[in-house]
């Protein structure tokens, strides 16, 4: 009875270890300690990084190396297991570090699961011309973190087929700094999907604290889908500054870019630009998603030499531009501001800048333009409850020169809603709160705004824009009632002025053109926009007094 039982234990227990195994558990993860500064491939007594990428991928097996090299190794790596390349910190000391001169691309990480941990020595990697990727990924779930990596012609290149990867950490230390080269991170094609770039900084040096520049920080090409640049939590934050062209450009659809700071040092307070767009969503980029609606899913995207952030050209569409700060400090107290702030322009259609939900307002202030939406075929793209002009309370004004600048033929866009949290805030801007410019810029309707103080009109209809609608006029104030264009839906508003600080609700003129708004306004002041039915919005009425009924 007793032997049965212990043979029934003994084979439970060999059932549990090989369920343990199974889920990982005990498994020694194979290692290799880098302790040599050179690039070779040779039977020398020490290991270099290229030797410890053979290992691990399988090209160079661990009985062919000498008793020097193999004293570096722990277990058995190979292509069937996870490595871990690690740095000998007494060669490569913190925080200077030593450099690994390459004299050509590395071998690619090419059998997935691979580890390249720098982050608790210093290790520069120096590609020295520009004239080759020198770090390369074609395979699944390998981790690169803590290299300093410069003149490359790609720092980190993520091939096609080549999913989940992960370039830098949120722990200290973890992340790269990947800084003059050509490209910083390239991301390339189907199936280089779901791949995360956290807590680098990307063009800017060691510190953060001035460039370094890259000629592009991070390229997410063309099929690459699903791609999370930053995190919600500040160590996955990534600085993509100081590069000479563009901080993040998407080509690919259904990445998101979150809680960056692009175009600012480390701190988010001073300015280190890019030389063009900080974020630019390429022709044909679907879907993609920068920002989100919590504090830390912000990209604080100030500082740049040309815009924040542009969309531009046909096939752009369905993206989301969410919570951002477009021009202030991550503070939120001053302005950063770029060239232009948010430019869509050349052909998107039919994306979101904002949100009608809390959160999901982009603060766009201190800028020469804080949106520029401009293009015939630049259509049916969308402004919800963003601050332009303000801070993110409304309180203080960061002017942009002007607001909102609609131009050369963009058509059938709205800015505003009057539905809850759909109207932005338009206020304090040096000129115009919305400029529609030019006899084909029409069909822009702008309704349910808190459109005031604005140095210029509040709307301005330049040009013959949107048609050179008719705006009301009020006659009475007790109830409030007055003309507008036939059919059209008359907007009233409070203000102080001539403009529209509170959106008070709407009538329907009739066939007449005669229109009543029996609820009582706040004033002092009363002014009103029409809306005809193709979405032309007309400048605010003439301001009537509250006290004039």
């Amino acid at each position: 009875m007793m032997n049965r039982l212990r043979k029934a234990g003994i084979a439970i227990g060999a059932l549990l270890l090989l369920l343990l195994l199974s889920c990982g558990a005990g498994e020694v993860t194979p290692t290799i300690v880098v302790d040599s500064m050179a690039d070779t491939d040779s039977r020398d007594g020490v290991v270099t990084l290229r030797e410890a990428i053979l290992l691990a991928t399988g090209e160079l097996a661990v009985t062919d190396l000498d008793s020097g090299e193999a004293d570096n190794v722990g277990k058995r790596p190979g292509p069937d297991s996870r490595d871990t390349i690690t740095f000998n910190a007494s060669v490569f000391q913190p925080p200077e570090g030593g450099t690994i001169p390459l004299t050509g691309p590395l071998p690619g990480l090419s059998t997935g699961a691979d580890s390249v941990d720098a982050s608790q020595a210093g290790v520069i990697v120096e590609g020295g011309q520009l004239t080759f990727e020198c770090l390369t990924i074609d395979s699944a779930g390998n981790l690169i973190k803590g290299l300093q990596i410069q003149n490359c012609l790609v720092g980190i290149m993520i091939k096609a087929g080549a999913g989940s990867n992960v370039i830098g950490g949120s722990a200290p230390g973890e992340g790269n700094v990947i800084s003059d080269n050509d490209e910083g991170i390239v991301i390339a094609g189907a199936g280089a999907d779901n791949n995360a770039i956290k807590g680098n900084f990307i063009g800017v040096d060691p510190t953060a604290s001035s460039a370094l520049p890259n000629r592009n920080g991070v390229d997410i090409r063309e099929e690459a889908r699903g791609n999370v640049v930053g995190g919600s939590e500040p160590g996955e934050r990534n600085v993509i500054s100081g590069n000479k062209g563009v901080g993040v450009t998407i080509a690919g659809n259904a990445n998101l870019v979150l809680g960056n700071y692009i175009g600012t040092d480390r701190s988010g307070t001073s300015g280190i630009p890019n030389g063009m767009e900080g974020i630019w969503i390429a022709p044909g980029a679907q879907d993609n998603i920068i920002g989100g609606s919590s504090a830390g899913e912000r990209n604080v995207i100030s500082g740049n030499d040309l815009f924040g952030l542009s969309i531009s050209g046909s096939g752009a569409t369905g993206n989301r531009v969410q919570g951002n700060y477009v021009g202030i400090d991550a503070t939120g107290t001053r302005p950063l501001p770029n060239a232009h702030g948010v430019v869509v322009t050349d052909g998107p259609l039919d994306n979101v800048i904002g949100g009608a939900e809390p959160g999901q307002g982009n603060v766009i202030s201190g800028n020469d333009t804080g949106v520029l939406i401009r293009g015939s075929n630049t259509s049916e793209n969308t402004l919800l409850g963003n601050y332009i002009g303000t801070d993110a309370a409304g309180s203080e004004m960061f002017p942009n020169a002007r607001g909102i600048w609609l131009l050369e033929g963009a058509n059938h866009n709205t800015i505003g809603g009057t539905g809850p949290g759909e109207g932005n805030v338009i206020s304090g801007n040096n000129l115009s709160g919305v400029d529609v410019e030019g006899p084909n810029t029409v069909g822009n309707t702008i309704r349910g705004n808190s459109i005031y103080a604005n140095q210029g009109k509040g709307i301005d209809n330049a040009g013959n824009g949107n048609g050179g609608l008719e705006p009301p006029v009020i006659t009475s104030v007790s109830p409030i009632a007055g003309v507008a264009c036939t059919g059209c839906t008359v907007d009233i508003y409070s203000d102080s002025s001539d403009q529209g600080e509170i959106y008070e609700g709407s009538a329907v003129a009739d066939a007449d053109g005669a229109f009543i708004f029996e609820a009582a306004p706040s004033g002092p002041n009363i002014t009103a926009t029409a809306t005809d039915g193709d979405g032309n919005t007309s400048v605010f009425a003439q301001p009537v007094p509250v006290a004039a009924g």
